[in-house]
């Protein structure tokens, strides 16, 4: 089975609705299936129907699953069970049964793994759905859901192990194009599509546009998609009819267009285009996934939205306007703003661009597979001792360099030249380089380069300025003393590791000419006291040796607290190098109430930053006790330095608890993570710049970089001490250190 899947036969059967069927699940069914072959899957789908009665048959359906059919049932049974996994989408209406009891039925029928797409998470579910729900998190391998904030109602108003649950988004087909060209005159246009029924909330759009007459030119409202046919069934166009009423008694019928003919996707997507923005004026104060509002994003729309769950999560970036429910003045207010204020309009546009890439559906197929490899190939979590960590590699980390230094940030992974260099990632950059122990001349020649950059950084003074222009303008005066405290490790590192002597030269008279530096922060001494207890094996030990003393009394007291013994009143950022800090000094000075001091912290910070058997970090805002777990964005840099920490306690101690921690932060980039997913980018090299509740920043900057390179050299290293003591019988279990050094 592994051979099968690894050669991207993987055989995945969909159950939901399916094409003719028109309605959102079936439209997501399709899309899904699509993206799972364009991954490499075999698909085929199980089409729930009400009834089997000349219903059309496409070539990928295998079976049909009509409601209230036991035989039916038995059928789809069987042909799932010539699949891999079971992929299942969820919504209440579609099976049937109480509250649509018969999909319980069939995931208890099952003969392979099973995963459910639920697409509604109810806030207040009867009885009777909160029963459907929770057994379906007890039968299913594992559940899915689209959002954080489905994710979140799903944890607190039902019983389900949150092992179990993934977020995976909402796919959309990318539909960027230009803005609408519009000639002199021409109105613009605002959009809303989809299956019509009341819970859309048009009434209050059609109120909004007609308070938008005095604009030159007035805008048009269209409202496209058929009436949903179980609306349709039940009372007709009834409420399509009210809303022409409506139209007409506010004037504005010539100003208002009901498309009710039915288009397929490409039409759908043609008509997005063509919209200056997209208006979701829904009643539902519950909605936690809205495929329209995906679509719109990734068509670079600028969305005039209520505030549904789905929508105040997808628009926090800046893609939209959030008005109250049911308040046409409000909509009438916020369209103003995006069809008046061009400036505003290009920002929200371009935010709605940005969410686009992480919305794609090839990513979000690939995620799927990799979801149903996952439960083909069963296993328990391994010990993180034996979790397979690749080898660094620095191809991505090279991309973003020039002759001038290493570029800050990434659009994806293209270096984003605007912002320039900095002193902090330079320094970070060449003692990772350095940790290197036989480096190509690729890496020796963006070593020399990042020697130089930090040569030019410094002042008279000793101290250093951060940041520099792609034209090789410095923008500060000075930087802040974490900057220095960087450069100060790194070239307290280069004195003792650069391969050169005249190297090792120039980066002792680096480190002396700054080492009279004194700060308050403990972060800055944190990284000043690594490049002390480097260049203590130098001829710069006089100066390294004051410097430490100095350092190390900067690092912040411990709490009296013994709930919080954290020398801060919250976490903040790279948190493991404080303990690293006096672990290293400890060590250096012989001082073994420092070193107990670290070790301490450490381990309090493991534990604090642990969750079933993954590291889960601090977010980018930091953290603080009674603030919410897990929380976002989390940052690389985290487990970097966490990986760094608990090599260097290894180091310290030999005890190898140490040693299984720093390769459990080290496969936080490889998805043993609150979310399950890798930010090791396989293709490139790189790191992705954050994770978040949905995946993961898709961006690939140097700091984030670094610290992926960072964490695997120190797991490598481990793992091949551990490996070469085994083989030779020895006692110890101490690793020769690569390099000293250890926190990005």
């Amino acid at each position: 089975m592994q051979e099968r899947v690894v050669q991207g036969g993987l055989r995945v059967g969909l159950v939901g609705t399916y094409p003719p069927t028109r309605c959102g699940i079936a439209t997501f069914t399709a899309s899904l299936a699509a993206a799972l072959t364009d991954a490499g899957c075999r698909i085929g789908v199980v089409a729930c129907v009400e009834s089997g009665d000349a219903v059309p048959r496409p070539a990928d359906v295998v079976a049909h699953l009509v409601a209230g059919s036991r035989e039916a049932r038995r059928s789809a049974v069987a042909a799932l069970g010539r699949f891999d996994v079971a992929l299942v989408q969820h919504e209440f209406g579609i099976y049937g049964g109480d509250a649509g009891s018969e999909v319980v039925d069939l995931l208890g029928e099952l003969t392979v793994p099973s995963i459910v797409v639920l697409h509604t998470v109810l806030r207040h579910p009867t009885d009777a759905e909160r029963r459907i729900v929770e057994q379906i998190a007890l039968a299913a391998d594992r559940l899915v859901v689209q959002s954080a904030a489905a994710r979140a109602r799903l944890l607190e108003q039902y019983v389900v192990d949150a092992k179990r649950v993934r977020t995976i988004p909402h796919g959309a087909r990318p539909n960027l194009a230009a803005p609408p060209s519009r000639r002199a005159g021409e109105a613009p246009l605002v959009l809303t599509w989809g299956l019509l029924g009341r819970d859309k909330g048009i009434e209050w759009g059609i109120e909004a546009i007609a308070q938008l007459g005095d604009l030159e030119p007035a805008p048009r409202y269209v409202v496209a998609g058929q009436t949903h046919p179980k609306v349709l069934e039940a009372a007709g166009e009834e409420y399509r009819e009210s809303l022409r009423a409506r139209a007409a008694a506010l004037g504005v019928s010539d100003r208002v267009e009901f498309d009710d003919a039915y288009r397929g996707t490409r039409a759908v997507l043609e008509r997005a285009r063509s919209a200056d923005v997209v208006l979701l004026p829904y009643r539902s104060r519950e909605q936690v996934v809205s495929g329209v509002l995906v679509e719109a994003l990734a068509s670079g729309k600028p969305v005039v939205a209520t505030r549904f769950p789905h929508a105040e999560e997808l628009l926090a970036g800046g893609a939209g306007l959030l008005v109250p429910h049911e308040d046409a003045d409000a909509i009438a207010g916020a369209l103003r703003r995006l069809l008046t204020d061009g400036d505003l309009a290009a920002r929200a546009a371009a935010a709605a661009r940005r969410e686009a890439r992480l919305l794609a559906w090839a990513g979000v197929g690939a995620r799927y597979r990799e979801l149903a490899a996952e439960l083909v190939r069963p296993h328990r979590p391994a010990p993180a001792r034996s979790v397979a960590i690749p080898p660094p590699r620095f191809d991505h980390l090279l991309s973003l360099s020039d002759a001038n230094g290493v570029f800050e940030h990434a659009r994806l992974t293209v270096p984003r030249r605007e912002h320039g260099y900095c002193t902090d990632d330079v320094a970070r950059a060449l003692v990772t380089l350095l940790r290197e122990p036989s480096r190509p001349p690729r890496l020796e020649r963006l070593a020399e380069t990042c020697l130089a950059f930090l040569e030019r950084a410094q002042l008279p003074d000793g101290r250093f300025r951060n940041r520099l222009s792609a034209d090789g303008e410095w923008l500060d005066e000075v930087g802040p003393d974490d900057a220095t405290g960087r450069a100060l490790w790194a070239a307290g590192t280069a004195a003792a590791a650069a391969v050169r002597p005249p190297q090792q030269a120039r980066a002792a008279r680096l480190f002396d000419a700054a080492a009279g530096f004194r700060s308050p922060w403990p972060r800055a001494n944190a990284f000043a006291v690594l490049g002390a207890v480097e260049a203590l094996t130098t001829a710069s030990a006089p100066r390294a040796a004051r410097l430490l003393d100095a350092a190390v009394a900067g690092l912040g007291r411990r709490s009296s607290d013994p709930a919080w013994p954290w020398p801060e009143p919250r976490l903040a950022y790279a948190n493991a190098v404080l303990a690293e800090a006096r672990i290293a000094a400890g060590v250096a000075l012989g001082d073994p109430q420092v070193l107990a001091d670290g070790l301490d912290l450490l381990s309090w910070l493991v534990q604090v930053e642990t969750r079933e058997q993954h590291f889960s970090f601090a977010p980018v805002g930091g953290w603080a006790p009674g603030e919410p777990r897990p929380c976002f964005d989390q940052q690389p840099i985290e487990a970097g330095a966490m990986a760094d920490a608990c090599a260097r306690a290894f180091d310290a101690t030999g005890d190898p608890v140490w040693r299984d921690r720093a390769l459990l932060a080290a496969s936080w980039f490889l998805g043993r993570n609150d979310v399950g997913v890798p930010l090791l980018d396989r293709r490139t090299g790189g790191s992705r710049d954050g994770l978040r509740p949905a995946g993961v920043n898709e961006n690939e900057g140097a700091e984030s970089t670094i610290a992926l390179i960072s964490a695997l050299q120190q797991a490598r290293r481990l793992q091949a001490a551990a490996a070469s003591a085994r083989r030779s019988g020895a006692v110890s279990m101490l690793a020769a250190p690569m390099q000293r050094s250890a926190a990005p």
